[in-house]
């Protein structure tokens, strides 16, 4: 994607397995691989989406070779409408562009907000989310 690196993967641990590593970023792949989040025993980790440094970049210089990545847990997004996966989209690649503008982002608003509308339409175009969002079942209805 130029600047990033974009990863899909279908569950959390996908992250974890494309870099090589256990953990990154104050997370591991333990807890991504729980079937359940729950918060009271400490297990699990719901990633839905995940933007930060390569893990290999300990000078967080988001350069190549050591670029960022923005990865999307497509396993996560079945349970989401098309506005919510678009908006999710959208949450990722405002971390990006800010990311991208060393977390300095005074007097360049629009400019790192635009960053991250056309990232977001390429992504969700890569994602092929073309079909017209329904309205929930009875929406309509008169109660």
């Amino acid at each position: 994607m130029g600047k990033y690196i974009l990863l899909i993967g279908n569950d959390a641990t996908e992250v974890f397995d494309y870099y090589k590593v256990p953990e990154m970023h104050g997370l591991n792949r333990a807890d991504a691989q729980a079937e359940e989040v729950d918060k009271t025993v400490g297990n699990g980790v719901y990633i839905y989406g995940l933007t930060n440094y390569d893990p290999a970049d300990k000078k967080l210089t988001a350069k190549a070779p050591y670029k960022p990545f923005l990865f999307i847990n497509l396993g996560t997004f079945k349970k989401y409408s098309l506005t919510e996966k678009a908006t999710g989209v959208m949450h990722e690649t405002m971390h990006m562009s800010i990311l991208l503008n060393n977390w300095d982002i005074k007097d360049k608003e629009e400019e790192v907000i635009t960053f991250a509308e056309e990232e977001a339409n390429k992504i969700i175009d890569k994602l092929h989310f073309d079909s017209k969002e329904q309205p929930k079942k009875g929406f309509f209805s008169i109660k």
